[in-house]
């Protein structure tokens, strides 16, 4: 069995770990969790990242489900996450006001999202887990490689100060039976 040479990186005092694995196209296996390290910390250390958006996964079926009921379009079957979302959760105004998420959350979001709470408020998706909320676009624009699209996209995620926030009219809570992605 062949050696696969792992590789280091240290994002916020994690160490995370991932292994190059050669296929026949030769390209670079990476996780989710690793893409998004690797952008926080490009933008931590430059200001800025130039890696392309990317998918964070499927859509979950609850919102999918609650999108074709409601006629609410999506910009595709995945959420896609870019640096340009990620520094803006990140922004000075945030961290000044103590509503900055920290960089673990950020990257544990996509695995996280399945066991949180979904509400739609007119316009976006939020997840939530108590403490922080995410908010998800549906039918974002974007520039993909020179190209403008549609996508469902990570937007921001900020700290929750009003506990009470998704008891309003404003927010709709998104339940089905089945929580499956």
């Amino acid at each position: 069995m062949k050696k696969i040479p792992a590789f280091f990186f240290l994002v916020s005092e994690i160490y995370l770990t991932f292994a190059v694995v050669k296929s026949n196209s030769m390209e670079k296996s990476v996780t989710i969790e690793i893409l998004i390290a690797k952008v926080l910390d490009e933008i931590s250390h430059k200001g800025f990242s130039s890696i392309q958006p990317f998918s964070i996964g499927k859509i979950e079926k609850r919102m999918a489900e609650f999108a074709k009921i409601n006629d609410i379009i999506l910009g595709g079957d995945d959420i896609y996450m870019s640096a340009k979302q990620l520094q803006h959760s990140l922004r000075a105004s945030k961290e000044a006001k103590d509503l900055v998420v920290s960089k673990e959350e950020l990257i544990s979001f996509p695995s996280r999202r399945f066991t949180m709470e979904l509400y739609y408020d007119g316009e976006c998706f939020i997840y939530t887990d108590g403490k922080s909320k995410y908010i998800v676009h549906p039918n974002y624009k974007m520039k993909i490689s020179r190209e403008i699209v549609k996508r469902v996209n990570f937007i921001t995620a900020s700290r929750r100060i009003d506990k009470m926030e998704f008891n309003g009219k404003r927010y709709t809570k998104i339940e089905t039976d089945c929580n499956d992605n």
